[in-house]
């Protein structure tokens, strides 16, 4: 059974941005980049399947800049089994599927569209634990180094991550508390580039993490600590569609951009109900809770409606230029004779 899984692909956009200082900012968890870094995290896609009271996700996130070396830690309700997504094109084709329907409207007048007086338009040794701290597992898989954490407090945790080479913000114990209080489990990971030299941007590799719980539950709390606008989208794949029952900021409504059954290998039955939210968090500090989803009253399906005018200005131009030339035509043969029976008038005289 898949579970949670990212979209990488769509957000994967970076530049080195100059005078950007480093940030802590993730949509999903914390992103922790090394102090020499220049990057952040501005957002990321999750798919998150749900079945037999089983999630899996496979996470990605999007950063924009070059970090030498960088880490995030990502909360979850139970103990998790993490390993790498195995489908780097995922995201793509689930944004493939859930795009949009065109609706094409015709439309045929002449000279239009042509390309005529212009130019075209525009037509990705072990760390030691501290007081407070268990260490449950740790390896290593590709780029990333995992460590499995439960925690006392939050700053027990925090104290374990900065002793272990982790850059912490001074508001991660608080916003860590609450997952803890709950006996939440705290997944941490290390990304470093294989070769020395080699910086990290755009979009992370996938990480799959797969865990017990009997609600589908999206982690978002963390965000509270961003400073930057935090952009998600969630892909949630269940028997059937699923309301948004909580959201990260009572003031932000998620927007919904896709519900249907697919067919498509990516989801496999019975999880192939695909319901499709995005949401924009231009506030991150009114973050006070995570995304949870509950089946809905109905499987009503739903897809966006793009409405495209094209026009077939070709044939009507052509149309145009004949009409025109035969009318021209015709005004020449009308006026030759007309001159020429004043001329036979003339002769005679």
């Amino acid at each position: 059974m898949k579970l949670w899984r990212v979209v990488a692909g769509v957000l994967a956009v970076g530049f080195v941005a100059a005078g950007v200082t480093p940030a802590w900012a993730c949509a999903c968890g914390g992103y922790l980049p090394d102090a020499q870094s220049a990057a952040r995290a501005y957002g990321e896609n999750a798919l998150v399947q749900h079945s037999g009271g089983t999630e899996q996700i496979t996470l990605s996130m999007a950063v924009r800049g070059a970090s030498k070396k960088a880490a995030w830690i990502m909360p979850v309700p139970a103990a998790a089994k993490v390993d790498l997504g195995d489908d780097d094109s995922l995201f793509y084709r689930l944004g493939q599927l859930t795009k949009p329907k065109r609706v094409v409207k015709k439309t045929y007048w002449p000279f239009r569209d042509l390309g005529l007086g212009r130019g075209k338009g525009d037509t990705a040794g072990a760390p030691a634990p501290g007081a407070g701290v268990t260490v449950k597992e740790q390896m290593t898989l590709g780029p990333f180094a995992i460590t499995r954490l439960g925690g006392s407090s939050g700053t027990a945790v925090t104290d374990w991550l900065r002793t272990n080479g982790y850059a912490v913000p001074s508001t991660l114990a608080a916003n860590l508390t609450p997952y803890l209080t709950e006996k939440w489990e705290i997944v941490a990971v290390k990304l470093a580039p294989k070769r020395a030299g080699e910086s990290l941007g755009g979009a992370t590799p996938p990480l799959r993490l797969t865990f017990a719980s009997d609600r589908i539950v999206y982690p978002m709390r963390l965000s509270k600590g961003a400073t930057t606008t935090q952009f998600v989208t969630v892909y949630v794949a269940s028997e059937h569609r699923v309301d948004a029952t909580k959201t990260p900021d009572a003031d932000v409504t998620p927007e919904l951009l896709f519900a249907g059954r697919v067919d498509t290998d990516i989801l496999p039955k019975p999880t192939d109900f695909l319901t499709a939210y995005t949401a924009t968090y231009r506030e991150p500090g009114k973050i006070t809770d995570d995304f949870t989803f509950a089946q809905a009253a109905n499987d009503d399906e739903y897809q966006r409606i793009t409405y495209v005018t094209e026009n077939e200005g070709f044939w009507s131009t052509v149309a145009v230029l004949v009409g025109l030339l035969l009318l021209f035509v015709a005004a020449a043969l009308v006026l030759a004779r007309v001159l020429a029976r004043r001329a036979a008038a003339r002769a005679g005289r």
